[in-house]
């Protein structure tokens, strides 16, 4: 598996660390205090919101135990109260706060300190980072704080902009990234967790998001979806799995990746049956017997064999959606855990992989909405996919061409939307959302779930700290969303 991984976050912490401090000039000063400097450098600021904002949200709190499972591509095999709906507050607290107290105020503070015109390069992975996040929390919540948030006034409770309005910001946000993204001038050099300084990779980055975005818009605003999805391709969005936005953990013990730190101490987690079957239902082809069958790939890559079958390699997942009870009894050794290339100490986390371009990419073209061959774009997809889960060509070739696999006109958007739930295991958030666009797959609630009626639940509800912290605002946007419960739509999300 080709997970690559380079050393950089300890580095990259640590020289931010050292422009920030190693001036002398301040001798003078000796009345101040040091701890609590007039200012902060970008190049501080930056690294420490980009691993705050990525583990938060590919952590093994909100991914693993929120959008992973609502997505079923992870089950709980105990302690599965997230599983069947009932979210404990103190958790959903957690979510809110931490987003807006952590990276998100980082964010903010370069973007009000820092100049367009004099520091593009600067400002345009800023922009970037702030909308990766806010797309995150408004998928998630729907209405959110967003044009108000984050302004140091504690006497002013921010207002909740409505996601139309949200949307239209990241999009604008996105656009001016992509706009301002040039070689030369000041970066972060290795401050830059993510591309290292690169303007170029940024601004790929920035139109590839646009991109997904504006296909949040296919069924609310199609003619807004449209327009944006040739302008973000127009643009240059990702062509090839280099340009890949990834987070790389050194995986030194002390920046590690936060999946790895959850299953070092919990094995609460694993494998959903709903992505295992599904991928043993995309078979090669069968061999002497049907225990034989040659799955998805993938299947080998994403999920660890079974420990009860030592003598043969079995994948089986867990059922979402049971009584703690009914999930224990199944037993831990029975289902598959999350393969170690995935909850490794250095796995990268992913923010937008190509695969994913391409299979929006390959749905705009469908729509009309964008040039290309979907069926080609299909492919390419998969093989992204399969490439960056160290897949050879050879095999994807042949699966691809599986009569359960190729691609057929009359179900292209089933298609292109089940093999983008597939490759996009580890981003929870992003499954999670393309499902509810979608519809694909067809995703059922587990047995015990709290729902009524019993569905998979559309969003998640707001924190009961904002009662009070910021009653007012919470109470008018609920009530403009018609009540925002598990079983409310968010704006964009459409039967």
């Amino acid at each position: 598996m080709r997970l690559s991984t380079t050393i950089g976050v300890t580095s990259a912490l640590a020289l931010a660390l050292l422009a920030s401090g190693c001036d002398n000039s301040g001798l003078t000063g000796i009345n101040k205090n040091p701890n609590a400097p007039a200012s902060v450098t970008p190049q501080f600021l930056f690294p420490t919101a980009v691993t705050d904002v990525v583990g938060r949200a590919r952590g093994g709190s909100f991914d693993l135990t929120l959008t992973s499972l609502w997505a079923q591509h992870i089950a709980m095999d105990r302690f599965t109260d997230e599983d069947t709906y009932s979210i404990r507050p103190d958790n959903i607290n957690g979510y809110w706060s931490g987003f807006y107290a952590g990276g998100l105020q980082d964010l903010a503070t370069i973007l009000a300190h820092t100049s367009q015109k004099d520091s593009a390069n600067i400002v345009a992975p800023a922009l970037v980072m702030k909308s990766w996040t806010f797309g995150i929390m408004t998928d998630v919540w729907g209405d959110i704080p967003y044009s108000q948030a984050n302004k140091s006034d504690p006497s002013s409770p921010p207002q909740y902009d409505p996601q139309k309005t949200i949307y239209a910001g990241i999009l604008a946000d996105l656009k001016t990234a992509s706009d301002i993204s040039a070689p030369g001038g000041a970066n972060y050099g290795t401050a830059d967790l993510i591309y290292n300084g690169d303007a170029t990779k940024w601004k790929k980055f920035a139109n590839s998001l646009r991109l997904r975005y504006a296909l949040r818009l296919s069924k609310v605003d199609p003619a807004t979806a449209q327009t944006q999805v040739a302008a973000a391709i127009a643009a240059g969005v990702f062509t090839s799995n280099a340009d890949n936005a990834l987070l790389k953990w050194p995986g030194d013990g002390t920046n590690n990746n936060p999946i790895y730190n959850n299953f070092v101490t919990r094995d609460d987690q694993h494998m959903s049956q709903t992505l295992v079957n599904i991928l043993k239902s995309l078979y090669i082809s069968i061999g002497p017997t049907p225990a034989d069958t040659v799955f998805d790939p993938r299947l080998a890559v994403y999920a660890d064999p079974i420990i009860s079958s030592p003598s043969k390699a079995l994948y089986v997942g867990a059922p979402n959606g049971l009584q703690d009870d009914a999930a224990i009894a199944i037993g831990i050794n029975n289902t598959s855990r999350v393969g170690i290339a995935y909850r490794g100490k250095a796995t990268p986390s992913i923010l937008m992989a190509y695969s994913e371009v391409l299979f929006d990419e390959a749905e705009a073209a469908a729509l009309g909405w964008a040039p290309g061959d979907p069926a080609a774009l299909y492919n390419a997809g998969i093989q992204a996919s399969m490439q960056y889960n160290g897949i050879a060509d050879s095999v994807t070739a042949a699966y691809v061409a599986s009569p359960r696999v190729a691609y057929s006109p009359a179900t292209g958007l089933q298609q292109i939307a089940l093999q983008r739930w597939i490759a996009l295991f580890s981003e929870g958030t992003e499954a999670y959302s393309t499902w509810r666009r979608t519809g694909v797959p067809d995703l059922k609630p587990g047995p015990a779930a709290i729902t009524s009626p019993q569905v998979v639940p559309r969003r998640l509800t707001y924190p009961v700290s904002e009662q009070s912290f910021n009653n007012a605002a919470l109470q008018a946007a609920s009530a403009a969303q018609g009540g925002a419960t598990l079983n409310g739509r968010i704006w964009w999300d459409k039967p």
